[in-house]
């Protein structure tokens, strides 16, 4: 019997939170990957992140969103990983979620990723391609996961 799961808990890249208010710092040409979580039992699933901008001076650059989808954990095998909307592996999706910079200081950025495609491991990149302003400019990251369960 598959586990009773409602939300699956907030992931912070690349660790598992413990306060809630946990953030990574994303800005810096590095592709950023979450720990890999289950969704084998999982329907209607969602990706939802809050990404603020946090800027002393320039604009971060813009934030990549996607999620790579495989049918084994890291620990087996780390050569397939398909990301939704194209690409796989250490390849960026062909479609990537951008999310823009606004260059305004705390400005809030709710991105929501939903899919429907079975997989039974799952995990969320991140990254910023362009580092515009580091260290005076960056993202301040928190990605949740939740579904529903059979």
């Amino acid at each position: 019997m598959p586990p009773v799961t409602i939300q699956i808990p907030s992931i912070i890249l690349p660790t598992v939170w413990t306060l809630g208010t946990e953030r990574e710092v994303i800005d810096d040409l590095v592709v950023h990957t979450s720990i890999e979580f289950s969704v084998e039992y999982l329907q209607e699933k969602s990706i939802h992140i809050l990404a603020i901008e946090a800027v002393a001076a320039g604009v971060p650059g813009n934030l990549w969103c996607w999620v790579e989808l495989s049918p084994y954990p890291t620990t087996i095998t780390g050569a397939y990983w398909a990301a939704i909307g194209g690409g796989g592996g250490v390849l960026p999706p062909v479609v990537p979620l951008i999310e823009v910079a606004t260059g305004v200081n705390l400005a809030v950025h709710g991105i929501t990723i939903p899919w429907d495609i079975h997989s039974t491991w799952a995990r969320v990149v991140v990254q910023t391609p362009v580092a515009a302003g580091l260290p005076l400019a960056f993202w301040a990251v928190q990605c949740q996961v939740s579904a529903k369960t059979p």
